[in-house]
């Protein structure tokens, strides 16, 4: 006997391969989610570094005018107020852009309050030291909060974190400690700060040398680990200009071979030297972080599109897949039915078809034909003897 063979129905068909297209698409899917999650979450944090960058900048700017008004109101003579308006106006430019995203807005507040109060006072010798000193802190404060609410001081890469290092930390203290060790000598030779030790001279200087050391150590180390060909090319004469203006004022020799400081007015005039040559560098350092930033930003951006298009292309492949699978279902669903054999429609065929056996047989009497079946397969003896005669 024929079996007919058992064909799966056209809905369990498109059942399977639905199966097998989910199978494939479900861990590209959550494997592209969870690439978006974390990338969304690099790229929020190199963003609120570069507006943490773009508030540091001007602020570098602002702590070298404070420091060069300090020394000239210690000195006697009246500071330049454009040079302290001009710094002021870049940071409060750099407030209303980035601070309320950094939460540094009242910080800023209390700092452009005393500085606008320096601005209206007249202060010199010891009072205009601590007036400046004071409002010194507060911008330094005010840069190491920015670092804190940007996460400029968590970066995780070497280059860029050294940078962060010499622009945010180490330099602005080598303008600012260099401006007091300065001043400090300069109301020794006064006579108006006798009371002064000379160690808190020595003590300013060590946070100079200290500060310069460590930015001396730290930049070469970014230019390394860096892939960006333009750092060292832009920061190595600018770290030797810095060099040969920290070594008259705080050579980096070791303690017990260091001479004392010099005279005031020679003091003085190298300190000048040595913060513009610190702002040069901060600046530069600044840009430079700025730049690596930047380029991190741009290749997760890039990564994330390659992504979804990936991730486009798979979807658009598996919706082409089954509409293809639907419509080979659907023009095999015109044949015949399924779960029937091919020999059935066959046979079918054959049973109407006029056979040759049949145009035979139809000359033939009735009684010419013998019956047929197991009782008249042959004739009887009495058929046969009647034969016979």
């Amino acid at each position: 006997m024929f079996q007919a063979k058992r064909v799966p129905s056209r809905g369990l068909r498109l059942f399977a391969v639905l199966c097998v297209v989910l199978g494939l698409l479900t861990p590209l899917t959550y494997t592209t989610v969870r690439f978006g999650q974390v990338s969304s979450s690099d790229l929020e944090f190199v963003q609120v570094e570069r507006r943490g960058v773009a508030y540091i900048r001007p602020m570098a700017t602002l702590i070298a005018a404070i420091a060069d008004g300090q020394s000239a109101a210690v000195a006697g003579r009246r500071p330049d107020p454009r040079v302290l308006t001009k710094a002021v106006a870049a940071v409060a430019e750099a407030d209303r852009t980035v601070g309320g995203s950094l939460r540094v807005q009242d910080s800023w507040v209390d700092l452009r309050t005393r500085l606008a109060e320096l601005a209206a006072t007249s202060h010199t010798g010891q009072n205009a030291y601590r007036a400046y000193s004071e409002a010194m802190d507060v911008a330094l404060f005010l840069m190491l909060r920015v670092g804190d609410t940007s996460k400029l001081i968590l970066d995780p890469e070497i280059d860029s974190y050294y940078l962060m290092d010499a622009g945010m930390l180490r330099l602005p203290s080598v303008i600012a400690d260099s401006g007091r060790m300065a001043d400090l000598e300069v109301l020794r030779d006064q006579g108006t700060g006798k009371d002064l030790p000379l160690a808190r001279v020595l003590v300013a200087r060590d946070r100079v040398s200290a500060a310069a050391s460590a930015v001396e150590a730290g930049l070469p180390k970014s230019f390394g680990s860096s892939a960006s060909r333009s750092i060292g090319k832009d920061l190595l004469g600018k770290i030797d200009a810095f060099h040969t203006a920290l070594e008259p004022l705080a050579p980096s020799s070791p303690l017990v071979d260091q001479p004392l400081p010099p005279r005031a007015e020679l003091l003085e005039s190298r300190r000048s030297e040595l913060a513009r040559t610190a702002l040069e560098l901060n600046i530069a350092a600044l840009e430079e972080l700025d730049h690596l930033l930047a380029t991190r930003e741009r290749d997760i951006e890039q990564n994330r599109f390659v992504v979804l298009v990936v991730l486009i292309a798979g979807l658009a492949l598996a919706a082409v897949a089954l509409a293809w699978r639907a419509r080979a279902s659907r023009s095999r669903g015109k044949g015949p039915r399924a779960g029937t054999p091919n020999w059935v429609g066959s046979f079918a065929d054959a049973g109407h078809e006029k056979q040759p056996e049949d145009d035979a047989l139809s000359g033939l009497q009735p009684d010419d034909v013998l019956p047929s079946g197991p009782k008249h397969g042959r004739p009887t003896r009495k058929k046969a003897a009647g034969a016979s005669r």
